[in-house]
């Protein structure tokens, strides 16, 4: 693939954008978005300390999956939750009165309208709108465990609107898995993280510290009256999703589950696929309000007891007539979810010349579509195979009877054949059994996993909330998107823009929507967020990727990559290690002043039009005359700034050393902290700022501990690299074991053809993600963070090398380097064979004429006046 026809790379979905569209149709987005910049890019200034260490942990640190895979949260996920921390702890939003001062345009408030806190998040489908829900609820609950007179709680009810969602915020937040699996919690707060999540109405445990209950709407209220007309044979919809949340539903609920809430005192209450709560005459809402009361009735002597706090999350936050709820603080719109590369790039695939059809039904007028649609996911299915991913068709029907057609029809072809095919809706006769139910529910959960054989899905109304297949690809609709049928087309798309593998991983998917002249007006205008969907002739859309794969023929170019134990990890007790030698000396000394300071300020007041002096007043200084006071101000400051204000003991252990360094190293001399003339000098900022800086320093440098690393077992070969998609340029080689090179830059493109043609090269490859080598290092602001090298070789005397190819450099290329040469050195020893680092900057590759690398090297030592690595 050439660069030329390589597709663009997406943006960056982790990083801070420099800048945003504003958002478009909400209130209070734009002036609340404004003061969390600020607040961010100042260092979260007056966040309390439990505030600082979370922030720092989630976003400055990077971590790993279980796999190895590199893991950072996006930015939108960082959004939700400093703007949830800002508008509590900063300036606290209590009810929707307070979030008038940071409306742009009018907003209405009704007398008595939202008396406490409700914020909106409004993200994309695909965006971790259930991620950023786990980061919100680990802030409340250190929070409500750290922080005195907190307003936060430890107890939590996370709210789905029907069984679909339910089952996969389950899947997450089940047993507490997401907060084991995921890095949510530091590891010096675990023991404190008693958290047991409770599923629907389960008994709630009286010992725990903290509680999630889990459970959809219905379970806190009874089902309409209206629902008594057919007893003996529910609604199939209904069956399977949940009743809908309707307006007149008597106000009742789950006595043993309301009393298991209510208990807790304070609960903060997190509703999901929120856009179902757009009025307050809702059941929904009123059965909040009740909680909210009945929480309160339980704890009289708790100002603070019942809701403290609703986030509404959702994509779609509007109410029946298209109106934005006016609580969004959040907005990550989907052109920006496509933007940034989180979830697939949406193209409509326009048909020419298919003509409908005679026919009763949808699918009998509209088959012409649908045999479109299987042709394009035959095009995907061929690319993405090899890659072990496994595209999926879904098929959206007009009724029972059209989506019964449509299921014999594909059952046809032998892709779709048996069990690859899943029809969901009920049978002929209008009936759906509790095993039918079962099945379709655990079809729902298992589609993206390894062994499903569902290659196709056809369904009349579930192309709605809950649907999170990853694996789906082609979307055909055989019904109009039509406000009677209260689908919207980011609905729609909604159900196939999850990525199936992570943003980054150089795989720029795409998800086809096969057009239908019913509805094409519906895909003219902007969606949400100012997106414009792209528009391609169907028989033209192909899957834009190539699978790369370790070819089995080319096996003698396999190179083998020792595993070592990590070097550098978080240390528990960083604190127990600091010693006076270890802090650093300022970084300039101060002198003593020579003079007493003044014992008072005097004040006249002039006035104003004949300047006579109308009185005069002197007052004393407040200076500090203990040294106590101020060594306590500065070892509560230097715990903050080490981020070690909530470690057991940190004041105990800091209190003499600060004392010690303001006597000893500060000034110029040796000072006597009794001394008037000294505490004055040191309430001065200039001093704070050194002595600060230097024990922040200090301590992070004893946070991470360094450990001498062993080799394990099983090492790492290079063909072990599982087979993966790839969108961008490729490199033809013949001394590598990949059937393609994927590169991200015309840099190591060239570098790559350099290698394969290098005489004294016997063996390179490529690193990518997919092959999880990665050397942990202390950044630049002292977070722990992974480097993931470029290029490995294997030499012809049988050395072997990490090379990392450098266009621009930034402030942690020098810490990168250091760590990979003393993996190098660690390698070398533990495993017998030699290893070595050689960083290739871009302007000295490009002076290079020679042919072998290991003049490459040498010319690379000579332009930096040092011996090559």
């Amino acid at each position: 693939m050439s660069a030329e026809a390589a597709a663009a790379p997406a943006g960056d979905p982790y990083a801070v954008p420099s800048r945003r569209k504003p958002s478009d149709g909400t209130y209070v987005v734009n002036g609340v978005r404004a003061r969390v910049d600020a607040w961010r890019a100042q260092g979260y200034p007056n966040a309390s300390a439990t505030s600082r260490r979370l922030l720092s942990f989630w976003f400055a640190d990077e971590h790993r999956s279980g796999d190895g895979q590199p893991f950072r949260f996006y930015f939108c996920q960082r959004e939700a939750v400093e703007t949830f921390i800002f508008l509590t702890e900063i300036e606290p939003v209590k009810g929707l009165k307070d979030l008038l001062e940071f409306a742009e345009h009018g907003m209405t408030i009704k007398p008595g309208e939202f008396r406490r806190q409700r914020l909106a998040m409004k993200m994309a489908t695909g965006s971790g709108k259930t991620m950023a829900m786990s980061l919100c609820i680990v802030w409340s609950y250190f929070h409500a465990l750290y922080e005195q007179d907190s307003p936060m709680t430890t107890s939590f009810l996370v709210i789905a609107p029907n069984l679909i969602v339910f089952e996969r915020l389950k899947s997450d937040f089940g047993d507490g898995a997401t907060f084991r699996r995921e890095p949510l919690v530091p590891s010096e707060w675990a023991h404190d993280f008693d958290l047991v999540v409770l599923l629907q109405d389960d008994p709630s445990p009286v010992t725990a510290r903290g509680v999630l209950f889990l459970t959809n709407i219905q379970r806190l209220y009874e089902p309409s009256t209206a629902r008594g007309k057919n007893k003996g044979a529910p609604n199939p919809v209904e069956a399977m999703v949940g009743p809908r949340v309707n307006r007149d539903v008597d106000a009742s609920s789950a006595a043993r589950l309301f009393d298991s809430i209510a208990k807790r005192r304070r609960v903060m209450v997190v509703n999901d696929e929120a856009h179902h709560v757009h009025d307050e005459k809702l059941e929904w809402n009123k059965t909040i309000e009740r909680l909210h009361d009945g929480l309160r009735e339980h704890a009289p002597d708790d100002p603070g007891a019942g809701v403290v706090s609703q986030l509404d999350f959702s994509a779609t936050p509007k109410d029946e007539k298209g109106n934005i709820f006016r609580h969004v603080v959040v907005d990550y719109p989907l052109a920006q979810a496509v933007g940034d590369g989180i979830v697939k790039t949406p193209i409509i695939g326009e048909v020419t010349g298919a003509e409908v059809e005679l026919g009763d039904s949808s699918f009998q007028r509209n088959r012409q579509w649908l045999d479109v649609a299987v042709s394009r996911w035959r095009v995907f299915n061929d690319a993405l195979t090899p890659a072990g991913k496994k595209p999926v068709l879904f098929v959206m029907c007009e009724n029972t009877q059209a989506a019964d057609e449509a299921g014999d029809y594909l059952h046809q072809f032998s892709e779709f054949a048996g069990d690859q095919l899943l029809v969901i809706h009920t049978n002929r006769s209008g009936e759906i059994t509790k095993d039918d139910l079962d099945l379709a529910r655990r079809a729902a959960r298992e589609v993206d996993e390894p062994g499903s054989r569902i290659r196709c899905i056809v369904s009349v109304l579930m192309l709605r909330e809950g649907w999170d297949v990853r694996n789906v690809c082609v979307i055909v609709t055989l019904r109009a998107l039509s406000a009677a049928n209260r689908i919207l087309p980011e609905q729609a798309l909604g159900r196939g823009l999850r990525r199936m593998t992570p943003p980054g991983s150089g795989f720029d998917e795409r998800v086809v929507v096969i057009e239908h002249e019913a509805f094409r007006h519906l895909w003219s205008s902007e969606l949400d967020g100012g997106l414009v969907v792209e528009r391609e002739e169907a028989d033209k859309i192909e899957a834009g990727a190539l699978t790369i794969f370790p070819d089995e023929a080319k096996r003698r170019f396999d190179i083998v990559i020792p595993q070592l134990t990590r070097a550098l990890a978080r240390s528990d007790s960083a604190l127990s290690q600091l010693h006076q030698a270890d802090v650093r000396d300022p970084s300039r000394v101060l002198a003593v002043p020579d003079v007493q300071p003044d014992e008072y300020v005097k004040y006249r007041g002039i006035h104003l039009i004949d300047k006579g002096v109308i009185e005069e007043y002197e007052f004393d200084v407040p200076y500090a005359e203990n040294p106590s006071g101020v060594i306590t101000y500065y070892t509560r400051i230097v715990a903050r700034e080490g981020g070690v204000e909530r470690l057991s003991g940190a004041f105990a252990t800091l209190a003499p050393l600060v004392r010690d360094y303001l006597a000893n190293r500060v000034f110029e001399v040796r000072v006597d902290l009794q001394d008037k003339v000294v505490l004055r000098r040191l309430a001065e900022n200039d001093a704070q700022a050194l002595v600060v800086a230097a024990f922040a320093e200090a301590i992070r440098a004893l946070a991470i501990i360094e450990r001498e690393p062993t080799i394990t077992e099983n090492a790492f070969r290079v063909s072990d690299t599982p087979p993966f998609p790839w969108s961008r340029e490729t490199v033809d080689g013949e001394h590598t074991v990949f059937n393609l090179t994927p590169v991200d830059s015309s840099l190591e493109a060239r570098f790559a053809r350099f290698l394969d043609r290098a005489p004294d090269v016997s063996a390179w490859a490529k690193l990518t993600m997919s092959s999880r080598f990665a050397l942990e290092y202390i950044s630049h602001v002292g977070a722990l963070r992974y480097y993931y090298p470029d290029f490995v070789l294997r030499m012809a005397d049988d050395s072997c090398l990490i090379i990392e190819t450098k266009g621009q450099e930034d402030l942690d290329v020098a810490l990168k380097d250091r760590r990979a040469r003393r993996w190098c050195q660690d390698a070398a020893r533990l495993a017998g064979r030699e290893w070595a680092y050689e960083k290739v900057g871009q302007k000295v590759f490009d002076a290079y004429t020679g042919e072998d690398l290991d003049g490459l090297r040498r010319f690379i030592a000579a332009s930096a006046g040092q011996p090559p690595s």
